[in-house]
Protein backbone atom coordinates (compact mmCIF):
# COMPACT_ATOMS: atom_id res chain seq x y z
CA UNK A 1 0.00 0.00 0.00
CA UNK A 2 1.13 3.54 -0.60
CA UNK A 3 0.21 6.90 -2.05
CA UNK A 4 1.01 7.93 -5.59
CA UNK A 5 3.32 10.89 -6.06
CA UNK A 6 3.19 11.05 -9.86
CA UNK A 7 1.94 8.49 -12.31
CA UNK A 8 3.82 5.22 -11.89
CA UNK A 9 5.67 6.27 -8.73
CA UNK A 10 4.35 5.67 -5.24
CA UNK A 11 5.58 6.90 -1.87
CA UNK A 12 6.63 3.78 0.02
CA UNK A 13 7.83 5.19 3.33
CA UNK A 14 9.51 8.11 5.09
CA UNK A 15 13.27 7.61 5.33
CA UNK A 16 14.06 10.58 7.51
CA UNK A 17 13.22 14.17 8.34
CA UNK A 18 14.82 17.43 9.26
CA UNK A 19 14.03 21.02 10.12
CA UNK A 20 12.60 21.96 6.74
CA UNK A 21 11.05 18.74 5.48
CA UNK A 22 11.34 15.01 4.91
CA UNK A 23 13.06 12.40 2.74
CA UNK A 24 10.76 9.77 1.30
CA UNK A 25 11.33 6.59 -0.67
CA UNK A 26 9.64 6.42 -4.08
CA UNK A 27 9.20 3.11 -5.91
CA UNK A 28 8.31 2.66 -9.56
CA UNK A 29 5.26 0.41 -9.75
CA UNK A 30 6.35 -1.26 -12.99
CA UNK A 31 10.09 -1.79 -12.50
CA UNK A 32 10.61 -1.50 -8.73
CA UNK A 33 13.14 1.24 -9.45
CA UNK A 34 13.78 3.38 -6.38
CA UNK A 35 14.68 7.00 -5.73
CA UNK A 36 14.94 9.12 -2.59
CA UNK A 37 12.90 12.33 -2.67
CA UNK A 38 13.95 15.19 -0.40
CA UNK A 39 11.00 17.52 0.20
CA UNK A 40 11.48 21.05 1.51
CA UNK A 41 8.36 22.65 2.97
CA UNK A 42 8.23 26.12 1.41
CA UNK A 43 4.77 26.86 2.77
CA UNK A 44 6.01 26.92 6.35
CA UNK A 45 9.63 27.80 5.55
CA UNK A 46 9.59 30.22 2.57
CA UNK A 47 13.09 31.46 3.39
CA UNK A 48 14.43 27.98 2.63
CA UNK A 49 13.86 28.38 -1.13
CA UNK A 50 17.16 30.06 -1.93
CA UNK A 51 19.03 27.63 0.32
CA UNK A 52 17.58 24.53 -1.35
CA UNK A 53 18.18 25.97 -4.83
CA UNK A 54 21.83 26.39 -3.94
CA UNK A 55 21.92 22.84 -2.58
CA UNK A 56 20.49 21.48 -5.82
CA UNK A 57 22.95 23.53 -7.88
CA UNK A 58 25.92 22.23 -5.91
CA UNK A 59 24.73 18.63 -5.74
CA UNK A 60 24.09 18.50 -9.48
CA UNK A 61 27.83 19.02 -10.03
CA UNK A 62 29.03 16.41 -7.55
CA UNK A 63 29.88 13.29 -9.50
CA UNK A 64 31.69 10.78 -7.33
CA UNK A 65 31.09 7.17 -6.20
CA UNK A 66 31.21 8.25 -2.54
CA UNK A 67 28.53 10.92 -2.95
CA UNK A 68 24.83 10.25 -3.34
CA UNK A 69 23.82 10.83 -6.97
CA UNK A 70 21.64 13.75 -7.95
CA UNK A 71 18.87 12.99 -10.47
CA UNK A 72 17.05 16.30 -10.68
CA UNK A 73 14.52 18.53 -8.99
CA UNK A 74 11.05 20.01 -9.39
CA UNK A 75 9.33 22.94 -7.79
CA UNK A 76 5.72 23.53 -6.79
CA UNK A 77 4.16 26.43 -4.94
CA UNK A 78 4.47 24.85 -1.52
CA UNK A 79 7.33 22.36 -1.95
CA UNK A 80 10.74 21.95 -3.52
CA UNK A 81 11.68 18.37 -4.41
CA UNK A 82 15.22 17.04 -4.93
CA UNK A 83 15.52 13.51 -6.36
CA UNK A 84 18.52 11.53 -5.19
CA UNK A 85 19.99 8.06 -5.38
CA UNK A 86 18.43 5.74 -2.82
CA UNK A 87 21.18 4.26 -0.65
CA UNK A 88 19.80 0.84 0.26
CA UNK A 89 22.62 0.16 2.70
CA UNK A 90 20.85 2.26 5.30
CA UNK A 91 22.21 4.76 7.81
CA UNK A 92 25.85 4.78 8.84
CA UNK A 93 24.80 4.81 12.49
CA UNK A 94 22.80 1.62 11.99
CA UNK A 95 26.19 -0.08 11.65
CA UNK A 96 27.67 1.39 14.82
CA UNK A 97 26.99 -0.54 18.01
CA UNK A 98 26.69 2.01 20.86
CA UNK A 99 29.71 1.94 23.20
CA UNK A 100 31.37 -0.69 20.98
CA UNK A 101 31.73 0.65 17.44
CA UNK A 102 32.38 -1.45 14.36
CA UNK A 103 35.26 -3.57 12.99
CA UNK A 104 38.30 -1.50 12.11
CA UNK A 105 38.23 -2.69 8.51
CA UNK A 106 34.66 -1.43 8.14
CA UNK A 107 35.47 1.88 9.83
CA UNK A 108 38.41 2.39 7.50
CA UNK A 109 36.32 1.65 4.43
CA UNK A 110 33.65 4.16 5.42
CA UNK A 111 36.21 6.74 6.52
CA UNK A 112 37.98 6.51 3.16
CA UNK A 113 34.67 7.02 1.37
CA UNK A 114 33.86 9.97 3.60
CA UNK A 115 37.21 11.64 2.89
CA UNK A 116 36.86 10.97 -0.84
CA UNK A 117 33.51 12.74 -0.80
CA UNK A 118 34.97 15.71 1.07
CA UNK A 119 37.85 15.93 -1.42
CA UNK A 120 35.37 15.94 -4.30
CA UNK A 121 33.36 18.73 -2.71
CA UNK A 122 36.47 20.82 -1.98
CA UNK A 123 37.72 20.29 -5.53
CA UNK A 124 34.38 21.47 -6.91
CA UNK A 125 34.45 24.53 -4.67
CA UNK A 126 37.98 25.34 -5.77
CA UNK A 127 37.07 25.00 -9.46
CA UNK A 128 34.10 27.35 -9.02
CA UNK A 129 35.92 29.90 -6.92
CA UNK A 130 39.69 29.97 -6.87
CA UNK A 131 39.78 31.62 -3.48
CA UNK A 132 37.11 29.48 -1.83
CA UNK A 133 39.56 27.52 0.32
CA UNK A 134 41.15 30.72 1.61
CA UNK A 135 37.89 32.50 2.29
CA UNK A 136 36.81 32.65 5.92
CA UNK A 137 33.33 31.51 6.93
CA UNK A 138 31.17 33.00 9.63
CA UNK A 139 27.95 30.95 9.65
CA UNK A 140 27.81 28.41 12.47
CA UNK A 141 25.67 25.36 11.85
CA UNK A 142 25.82 21.66 12.57
CA UNK A 143 25.47 19.23 15.46
CA UNK A 144 27.52 20.39 18.44
CA UNK A 145 29.58 17.25 19.20
CA UNK A 146 30.88 17.26 15.60
CA UNK A 147 31.77 20.95 15.35
CA UNK A 148 35.37 22.09 15.38
CA UNK A 149 36.29 24.47 18.23
CA UNK A 150 36.88 27.34 15.81
CA UNK A 151 33.31 26.99 14.50
CA UNK A 152 32.04 27.58 18.04
CA UNK A 153 34.20 30.67 18.44
CA UNK A 154 33.13 34.17 17.50
CA UNK A 155 35.80 34.44 14.82
CA UNK A 156 35.71 33.61 11.09
CA UNK A 157 37.08 30.16 10.23
CA UNK A 158 38.25 28.15 7.23
CA UNK A 159 36.10 25.39 5.79
CA UNK A 160 38.61 22.60 5.13
CA UNK A 161 40.16 22.28 8.62
CA UNK A 162 36.75 22.40 10.28
CA UNK A 163 35.42 19.68 7.93
CA UNK A 164 38.45 17.52 8.70
CA UNK A 165 37.77 17.88 12.42
CA UNK A 166 34.18 16.68 11.89
CA UNK A 167 35.48 13.69 9.91
CA UNK A 168 37.71 12.86 12.87
CA UNK A 169 34.74 12.85 15.25
CA UNK A 170 32.90 10.47 12.92
CA UNK A 171 35.96 8.20 12.88
CA UNK A 172 36.00 8.10 16.69
CA UNK A 173 32.30 7.23 16.78
CA UNK A 174 32.83 4.37 14.31
CA UNK A 175 35.77 2.93 16.23
CA UNK A 176 34.49 3.44 19.78
CA UNK A 177 30.72 3.60 19.49
CA UNK A 178 30.54 6.89 21.35
CA UNK A 179 31.22 10.57 20.89
CA UNK A 180 34.21 12.02 22.73
CA UNK A 181 32.42 15.09 24.14
CA UNK A 182 29.24 17.11 24.06
CA UNK A 183 31.04 20.06 22.52
CA UNK A 184 34.72 21.13 22.21
CA UNK A 185 34.66 24.02 24.65
CA UNK A 186 36.42 25.01 27.86
CA UNK A 187 33.25 24.17 29.77
CA UNK A 188 33.25 20.52 28.67
CA UNK A 189 35.16 18.25 31.07
CA UNK A 190 35.71 15.51 28.46
CA UNK A 191 37.18 18.01 26.02
CA UNK A 192 39.44 19.51 28.69
CA UNK A 193 40.68 15.99 29.50
CA UNK A 194 41.54 15.43 25.82
CA UNK A 195 43.89 18.42 25.99
CA UNK A 196 45.87 16.89 28.87
CA UNK A 197 48.32 13.97 28.98
CA UNK A 198 45.94 11.83 31.02
CA UNK A 199 43.35 11.11 28.34
CA UNK A 200 44.56 7.72 27.04
CA UNK A 201 43.17 5.61 29.88
CA UNK A 202 39.70 7.10 29.52
CA UNK A 203 36.88 6.25 27.13
CA UNK A 204 36.61 6.52 24.15
CA UNK A 205 40.37 6.79 23.66
CA UNK A 206 41.17 3.53 25.46
CA UNK A 207 39.10 1.67 22.84
CA UNK A 208 41.32 2.79 19.96
CA UNK A 209 44.46 0.92 18.98
CA UNK A 210 47.78 2.74 18.82
CA UNK A 211 47.70 3.61 15.12
CA UNK A 212 44.11 4.81 15.16
CA UNK A 213 44.75 6.95 18.21
CA UNK A 214 47.86 8.36 16.56
CA UNK A 215 45.80 9.49 13.56
CA UNK A 216 43.00 10.92 15.68
CA UNK A 217 45.55 12.91 17.69
CA UNK A 218 46.64 14.57 14.44
CA UNK A 219 43.10 15.34 13.34
CA UNK A 220 41.55 16.59 16.57
CA UNK A 221 44.10 19.32 17.15
CA UNK A 222 42.39 22.47 18.47
CA UNK A 223 44.57 24.82 16.39
CA UNK A 224 43.37 24.58 12.75
CA UNK A 225 46.75 25.46 11.23
CA UNK A 226 48.39 22.51 13.04
CA UNK A 227 45.66 20.02 12.14
CA UNK A 228 46.36 17.31 9.56
CA UNK A 229 45.11 18.07 6.08
CA UNK A 230 43.56 15.43 3.84
CA UNK A 231 46.79 14.44 2.11
CA UNK A 232 48.49 13.90 5.47
CA UNK A 233 45.58 11.78 6.67
CA UNK A 234 45.74 9.65 3.54
CA UNK A 235 49.48 9.13 4.09
CA UNK A 236 49.13 8.04 7.71
CA UNK A 237 49.97 4.41 8.46
CA UNK A 238 46.51 3.62 9.85
CA UNK A 239 44.99 4.80 6.59
CA UNK A 240 47.42 2.93 4.34
CA UNK A 241 47.97 -0.36 6.17
CA UNK A 242 46.57 -3.50 4.57
CA UNK A 243 43.23 -5.16 5.30
CA UNK A 244 45.10 -8.21 6.58
CA UNK A 245 46.64 -6.10 9.33
CA UNK A 246 43.22 -4.73 10.21
CA UNK A 247 41.85 -8.20 10.68
CA UNK A 248 44.48 -8.98 13.30
CA UNK A 249 42.90 -6.47 15.64
CA UNK A 250 41.14 -8.32 18.45
CA UNK A 251 39.66 -7.49 21.82
CA UNK A 252 36.62 -5.50 20.68
CA UNK A 253 33.54 -7.55 19.92
CA UNK A 254 30.81 -6.12 17.72
CA UNK A 255 27.48 -7.35 16.52
CA UNK A 256 27.79 -8.91 13.09
CA UNK A 257 26.26 -6.84 10.29
CA UNK A 258 26.51 -9.48 7.61
CA UNK A 259 22.75 -9.35 7.28
CA UNK A 260 22.96 -5.85 5.84
CA UNK A 261 23.16 -5.08 2.17
CA UNK A 262 26.65 -4.40 0.93
CA UNK A 263 25.43 -1.23 -0.72
CA UNK A 264 27.18 1.85 0.55
CA UNK A 265 25.55 3.77 3.38
CA UNK A 266 23.84 7.13 3.04
CA UNK A 267 25.91 9.98 4.38
CA UNK A 268 24.51 13.42 5.06
CA UNK A 269 24.06 15.64 2.04
CA UNK A 270 26.47 18.54 1.58
CA UNK A 271 25.43 21.64 3.49
CA UNK A 272 24.31 24.50 1.24
CA UNK A 273 27.16 26.90 0.59
CA UNK A 274 26.94 30.61 -0.10
CA UNK A 275 27.05 30.44 -3.91
CA UNK A 276 25.47 33.46 -5.63
CA UNK A 277 23.56 31.65 -8.36
CA UNK A 278 20.59 29.39 -8.83
CA UNK A 279 20.33 26.99 -11.74
CA UNK A 280 17.86 24.40 -12.88
CA UNK A 281 19.47 21.12 -13.88
CA UNK A 282 17.46 19.12 -16.42
CA UNK A 283 17.15 15.44 -15.56
CA UNK A 284 19.61 13.45 -17.63
CA UNK A 285 20.28 10.43 -15.48
CA UNK A 286 18.90 7.02 -16.32
CA UNK A 287 20.60 4.90 -13.70
CA UNK A 288 18.12 5.08 -10.84
CA UNK A 289 18.80 2.18 -8.51
CA UNK A 290 16.52 -0.64 -9.59
CA UNK A 291 16.13 -4.23 -8.50
CA UNK A 292 14.83 -5.35 -11.90
CA UNK A 293 15.87 -2.99 -14.67
CA UNK A 294 16.76 0.70 -14.99
CA UNK A 295 13.99 3.19 -15.52
CA UNK A 296 14.00 6.74 -16.78
CA UNK A 297 14.01 9.45 -14.14
CA UNK A 298 12.14 11.69 -16.60
CA UNK A 299 9.03 9.63 -15.87
CA UNK A 300 9.19 10.99 -12.36
CA UNK A 301 10.15 14.59 -13.03
CA UNK A 302 8.14 15.63 -16.08
CA UNK A 303 4.66 15.18 -14.71
CA UNK A 304 2.93 18.55 -14.88
CA UNK A 305 1.54 18.39 -11.37
CA UNK A 306 1.43 16.23 -8.29
CA UNK A 307 -1.44 13.81 -8.44
CA UNK A 308 -4.05 13.56 -5.72
CA UNK A 309 -2.99 11.01 -3.13
CA UNK A 310 -4.64 7.66 -3.63
CA UNK A 311 -4.18 4.12 -2.43
CA UNK A 312 -2.17 1.94 -4.75
CA UNK A 313 -2.08 -1.83 -4.43
CA UNK A 314 1.15 -3.67 -5.16
CA UNK A 315 2.31 -7.24 -5.24
CA UNK A 316 5.16 -8.58 -3.20
CA UNK A 317 8.36 -8.84 -5.18
CA UNK A 318 11.36 -10.75 -3.88
CA UNK A 319 13.63 -7.93 -4.95
CA UNK A 320 11.90 -5.62 -2.45
CA UNK A 321 13.73 -7.56 0.24
CA UNK A 322 16.83 -5.62 -0.77
CA UNK A 323 15.36 -2.41 0.54
CA UNK A 324 17.00 -0.81 3.55
CA UNK A 325 17.21 -2.88 6.72
CA UNK A 326 17.28 -0.51 9.68
CA UNK A 327 18.09 -1.57 13.22
CA UNK A 328 15.83 0.98 14.89
CA UNK A 329 12.59 -0.99 14.86
CA UNK A 330 11.06 -3.95 16.65
CA UNK A 331 7.76 -5.79 16.95
CA UNK A 332 5.87 -6.16 20.23
CA UNK A 333 3.26 -8.78 21.07
CA UNK A 334 0.58 -6.18 21.80
CA UNK A 335 -2.24 -4.46 19.98
CA UNK A 336 -1.46 -1.00 18.65
CA UNK A 337 -3.45 0.69 21.44
CA UNK A 338 -1.68 -1.40 24.07
CA UNK A 339 1.67 -0.70 22.42
CA UNK A 340 1.05 3.06 22.44
CA UNK A 341 0.05 3.04 26.10
CA UNK A 342 3.00 0.83 27.07
CA UNK A 343 5.51 2.89 25.10
CA UNK A 344 4.18 6.08 26.66
CA UNK A 345 4.62 4.62 30.15
CA UNK A 346 8.17 3.42 29.46
CA UNK A 347 9.10 6.80 27.99
CA UNK A 348 7.75 8.56 31.06
CA UNK A 349 9.70 6.21 33.36
CA UNK A 350 12.88 6.83 31.37
CA UNK A 351 12.52 10.60 31.60
CA UNK A 352 11.40 11.43 28.06
CA UNK A 353 8.54 13.66 27.06
CA UNK A 354 6.28 12.45 24.28
CA UNK A 355 3.35 13.60 22.17
CA UNK A 356 0.99 11.14 20.46
CA UNK A 357 -1.07 12.10 17.43
CA UNK A 358 -4.16 10.35 16.12
CA UNK A 359 -2.31 8.30 13.50
CA UNK A 360 -0.13 6.48 16.04
CA UNK A 361 2.95 8.66 15.53
CA UNK A 362 4.83 9.42 18.76
CA UNK A 363 7.19 12.39 18.95
CA UNK A 364 9.83 11.81 21.63
CA UNK A 365 12.09 14.47 23.16
CA UNK A 366 15.00 13.86 25.52
CA UNK A 367 15.13 15.66 28.88
CA UNK A 368 17.79 18.10 27.63
CA UNK A 369 15.77 18.69 24.40
CA UNK A 370 18.83 18.12 22.24
CA UNK A 371 17.40 15.04 20.59
CA UNK A 372 14.00 14.57 18.98
CA UNK A 373 12.92 11.32 17.36
CA UNK A 374 9.67 9.64 16.39
CA UNK A 375 8.10 6.23 16.69
CA UNK A 376 5.51 5.08 14.19
CA UNK A 377 3.24 2.50 15.85
CA UNK A 378 1.80 0.27 13.11
CA UNK A 379 -0.63 -2.67 13.56
CA UNK A 380 0.62 -5.94 12.02
CA UNK A 381 -1.94 -8.75 12.40
CA UNK A 382 -1.95 -9.51 16.15
CA UNK A 383 1.29 -7.65 16.79
CA UNK A 384 2.55 -4.08 16.45
CA UNK A 385 5.58 -2.74 14.65
CA UNK A 386 7.38 0.11 16.43
CA UNK A 387 9.54 1.98 13.95
CA UNK A 388 11.84 4.73 15.26
CA UNK A 389 13.52 7.45 13.23
CA UNK A 390 15.59 10.52 14.07
CA UNK A 391 14.13 14.01 13.67
CA UNK A 392 16.79 16.24 15.19
CA UNK A 393 20.17 15.64 16.79
CA UNK A 394 23.07 13.20 16.59
CA UNK A 395 22.53 9.84 14.92
CA UNK A 396 24.72 7.97 17.38
CA UNK A 397 22.94 9.44 20.38
CA UNK A 398 19.62 8.53 18.77
CA UNK A 399 20.82 4.94 18.44
CA UNK A 400 21.86 4.93 22.10
CA UNK A 401 18.43 6.14 23.21
CA UNK A 402 16.73 3.62 20.96
CA UNK A 403 18.72 0.80 22.56
CA UNK A 404 17.69 2.02 26.02
CA UNK A 405 14.02 2.00 25.04
CA UNK A 406 14.34 -1.40 23.35
CA UNK A 407 16.02 -2.87 26.42
CA UNK A 408 13.29 -1.49 28.67
CA UNK A 409 10.63 -3.15 26.50
CA UNK A 410 12.63 -6.34 25.83
CA UNK A 411 10.15 -8.70 27.53
CA UNK A 412 7.42 -7.56 25.14
CA UNK A 413 9.43 -7.81 21.93
CA UNK A 414 8.68 -10.58 19.46
CA UNK A 415 11.73 -12.71 18.69
CA UNK A 416 10.61 -13.62 15.17
CA UNK A 417 11.66 -11.68 12.05
CA UNK A 418 9.44 -9.16 10.28
CA UNK A 419 7.62 -11.06 7.54
CA UNK A 420 8.07 -9.35 4.21
CA UNK A 421 4.52 -9.92 2.89
CA UNK A 422 3.12 -8.41 6.08
CA UNK A 423 5.57 -5.52 5.88
CA UNK A 424 4.61 -4.80 2.29
CA UNK A 425 0.91 -5.02 3.04
CA UNK A 426 1.22 -2.51 5.86
CA UNK A 427 3.65 -0.20 4.05
CA UNK A 428 6.38 -0.93 6.60
CA UNK A 429 9.17 -2.40 4.47
CA UNK A 430 12.31 -2.54 6.63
Amino acid sequence: MGTEFVEGWRIAQTLGEGTFGEVKLLINQNTNGTVAMKTVDLKNFPDALMMVKKEAAIHSRLKHPSIIKYFGHRHSKDNYFIFLEYASGGELFDRIEPDVGMPHSEAKKFFKELLAGVVCFLFLSMSLYLNILRRKLEKRCGTRPYLAPEVLSQLPYQAEPSDIWSCGIILVSMLAGELPWEMPSVDDEDYKLWKTTDYASHSPWCKLDTLALSLVRKILIPTPSKRYDISQIQSHQWFTKSKTCDNKKVGISVLSDRGFDDARPCYSQPAPAAIPFSVSIPPNESDIHSFTQPTQVEHLLLSSQIQTSQTVSTTVNNSIQKLVKRMTRFIVCLSSDEALATLSQFLDDLGYTCKINTSGLVTITTADQRLVFKSNVIPMNHQTLMDFRLSRGCGLEFKRHFVAIKNAMSKLISKGPIMWPVAMATNTVP
